[in-house]
């Protein structure tokens, strides 16, 4: 039975027993179907915590849905910048990249297997981990600061997209949909509470004798007022 993202590690591997550095786009390109989901978990790891990035999260969310983009087009590997893609690591360096890919991708064996695998096989499966990643990616790009599971939650949905490709596991096309689900109703919900503190902030800001007059009525039964 083929291990979940075999071709990536052996590609991790390859370079890692050279006797040469490798270039980052050439182990991209021999890591086949795999490269792609390996290089969305890893994008997505430093967005999985509760607390948001910032700015980061808006660099992070345009780069994975620009992933996505790829996916939906068809391309066989990940683009990246040719500063990126030309750039070579020394063989202890892939060493390390190698074991923290088998880590990760131990850690999905357990999680995923094949499933629904209509819904994965071909471009029909790289279409709808495309679209599902472009529009969680966006949703993560949306600079929200200071707010609790913004990136969580597009970050869980590109997450299943990429254990979908993985495992051939079609299921996790649909938890992918109902993190989705979860996160646009979140940031609907996010909007409805700005919307009624900005409507009574500025309901006290018109009103402004009244709250005087609150405070001055708040202030007499306390017995605080200076002037009584």
């Amino acid at each position: 039975m083929r291990r979940v993202g075999e071709d990536i590690i052996t590609a991790l591997r390859a370079a890692a027993d050279a006797e040469h550095s490798s270039r980052i786009g050439e182990v991209l390109s021999g890591g086949g179907g795999s490269a792609f989901a390996f290089a969305l978990i890893v994008l997505c790891l430093p967005f999985l915590q509760p607390i948001s990035l910032g700015p980061l999260s808006t660099l992070g969310g345009l780069a994975l849905a620009g992933l996505g983009l790829q996916l939906v087009r068809g391309d066989a590997r990940p683009w990246l910048p040719a500063a990126l893609s030309d750039a070579a690591l020394e063989p202890a360096q892939w060493r390390q990249l190698a074991g923290a890919a088998e880590k990760i991708l131990s850690w999905a064996a357990r999680i995923v297997r094949p499933r629904l695998g209509h819904w994965t096989e071909g471009r029909r499966g790289h279409r709808t981990a495309g679209m599902l990643i472009m529009v969680a990616g966006l949703l993560l790009a949306i600079p929200v600061a200071g707010i609790p599971f913004n990136n969580t939650l597009p970050a869980l949905a590109i997450v299943c997209a990429a254990l979908a490709l993985l495992g051939d596991d079609g299921l996790m096309f649909f938890f992918s949909v109902f993190w989705l689900v979860v996160t646009v109703g979140y940031f609907i919900a996010l909007y409805q509470v700005f919307v009624a503190m900005a409507k009574t902030a500025w309901a006290l800001i018109t009103d402004w004798e009244g709250v005087l007059l609150a405070i001055e009525v708040a202030w007499r039964f306390l017995g605080l007022w200076p002037w009584a």
